[in-house]
C-alpha cells in the first residue's frame, strides 16, 4: 500500500499475488508437505507388508477405473443432448441437476444410492441388493466424479467449429450420425481429460463409498477408507504411508493428464 496526494490508500499493483502465494502455500502446499515430512521407514514397512493395504490399492484402482469409464460413456449422451438437443426439457434437466453431486455432502449421496439400490429396492438380487461389492464402490465413485466428465466434454464441442456439424447435417446426415462419425472422433483430447479427471476424482472418494459400499478389509475397502480405518485404530504411521502412496498415485494421474495436454498445445 501507498498513500496518494489526496490523502487516501493506492492499491499495490501486486497486492494480488502478495495475498496469493503466502495463502496457497499455508493452506495447500503446508499440509501435503507436512503429511510427507512425516512418513517414516517404520510405517512403510508396516503398510508395505499390510495385504489389506494392496487390496485396497487394488480395489481402488480398479473401482475408479470402472467409475471413470462408465462417467466418459454418460458423458458422451451428455454431450449430444448439449450439441443438439439443449432446449429439450431433458437436457434442461440434467443441465440442472448435473452439478448436484458436487455440492450434495458425499454421506448424503452415499445413502441415496443405499436407498435407491439397497435391499429394500434390489433385494431379489442379494440380502444386501446392489450394495457392500466392489460394483457399489464404482458406482459411488461414478456418482461424484460424473458431472467432471459431463462438463468436460460439453467444453469440448463448445471448442468445436459449429461449421463441421452445419456442414455434415446439410448432407443428410442424422443428429446422432453426425455425433458418431464427426464430432467424437474429434474429441479425443476432451474424451481423455475427462476420463483422466473422472478417475483421479473417483481416487478420494470416501463418504459414499462407506456408505454404499462399505469399508471391508479385502472385499470393498478402497485407499481413502483404508487410511481412515488406520487412523482409527491409533497406526497413525500407516495412515500416512497410505496417504502419501495416495497424493503420489494422483499426482501420476494429474500429470499424465498435463503432459497430454502439453504435447496437443
Amino acid at each position: 500500500m501507498s498513500l496518494s496526494s489526496g490523502g487516501g490508500f493506492l492499491v499495490n499493483k501486486d497486492v494480488i499475488s502478495v495475498t496469493f502465494v503466502p495463502l496457497f502455500l499455508l493452506l495447500i502446499v503446508y499440509p501435503l508437505v507436512a503429511l510427507i515430512a512425516n512418513i517414516d521407514m517404520e510405517g512403510i514397512i508396516k503398510t508395505f507388508r499390510d495385504e489389506y493395504f494392496w487390496y485396497s490399492v487394488k480395489h481402488t484402482i480398479l473401482a475408479a477405473l470402472i467409475a471413470a469409464s462408465l462417467g466418459v460413456l454418460m458423458a458422451v449422451g451428455f454431450g449430444y443432448y448439449h450439441l443438439f438437443r439443449r432446449g429439450s426439457f431433458f437436457y434442461r434437466v440434467a443441465n440442472l441437476l448435473n452439478d448436484l453431486p458436487i455440492a450434495l455432502p458425499h454421506t448424503v449421496a452415499g445413502l441415496a444410492l443405499l436407498i435407491a439400490f439397497g435391499r429394500k429396492t434390489f433385494g431379489f438380487v442379494s440380502d444386501t441388493g446392489l450394495a457392500f461389492n466392489l460394483f457399489a464402490v464404482a458406482i459411488a465413485m461414478f456418482f461424484g466424479s460424473f458431472p467432471l466428465a459431463s462438463r468436460t466434454l460439453a467444453s469440448g464441442v463448445d471448442r468445436m467449429e459449429q461449421e463441421i456439424v452445419d456442414v455434415a447435417r446439410t448432407l443428410g446426415d442424422t443428429p446422432s450420425k453426425v455425433y458418431l462419425r464427426v464430432v467424437l472422433p474429434m474429441m479425443g483430447e476432451a474424451l481423455f481429460s475427462a476420463f483422466v479427471l473422472s478417475f483421479s476424482r473417483s481416487l478420494g472418494e470416501f463418504g459414499a463409498v462407506v456408505i454404499f459400499g462399505g469399508n471391508l478389509p479385502a472385499s470393498t475397502q478402497v485407499l481413502a477408507s483404508y487410511v481412515f480405518s488406520k487412523v482409527e485404530e491409533g497406526e497413525l504411521e500407516m495412515a500416512v504411508t497410505a496417504s502419501v502412496f495416495c497424493i503420489i498415485l494422483s499426482l501420476a494421474v494429474v500429470g499424465m493428464l498435463s503432459i497430454t495436454r502439453f504435447r496437443r498445445a
